[in-house]
């Protein structure tokens, strides 16, 4: 049988900063463009009990929107907490924060921009997946 790898394990998230900042309305049946500028940090690593790590990042997605009646901008941050086990070892934990937790992170971060400018009239911003690598 084959060796199943141990993944980070995501223990908590939650938005920290959300804005919706429009010069005007922005009608749905108006195509507009987005730019994106994403934001990680690590903000610390400790030592949850006797076998893990605990690990606290920040990933934040900036979107510039241009369309023919409207110009602003979408910004949300949100913050997770992940566990791994000691025996990675700190190095190894943090790389994978850096990877798997922003990824994961991301996802949550994709459905919050789907939901919430579904649910605002406005047309519906779908971002990317992005798998992070080192």
């Amino acid at each position: 049988m084959e060796k199943v790898q141990t993944k980070i394990r995501m223990v908590d998230n939650f938005v920290k900063k959300y804005s919706l900042d429009l010069e005007n309305r922005m009608p749905s049946n108006i195509p507009a463009k987005y730019n994106a500028n994403i934001g990680f940090s690590i903000k610390k690593i400790v030592d949850g009990n006797e076998n893990e790590y605990i690990g606290q990042i920040m990933l934040s997605n900036k979107l510039d929107i241009t369309s023919e009646k409207t110009n602003g901008t979408l910004y949300i941050e949100m913050e997770g907490l992940f566990a791994g086990p000691k025996s990675w070892g700190k190095e190894e934990f943090e790389k994978k924060l850096k990877v798997e937790g922003a990824t994961i992170l991301n996802h949550y971060i994709r459905t919050f921009i789907h939901s919430t400018t579904a649910l605002s009239n406005m047309p519906i911003v779908h971002t990317p997946i992005i798998d992070f690598e080192d």
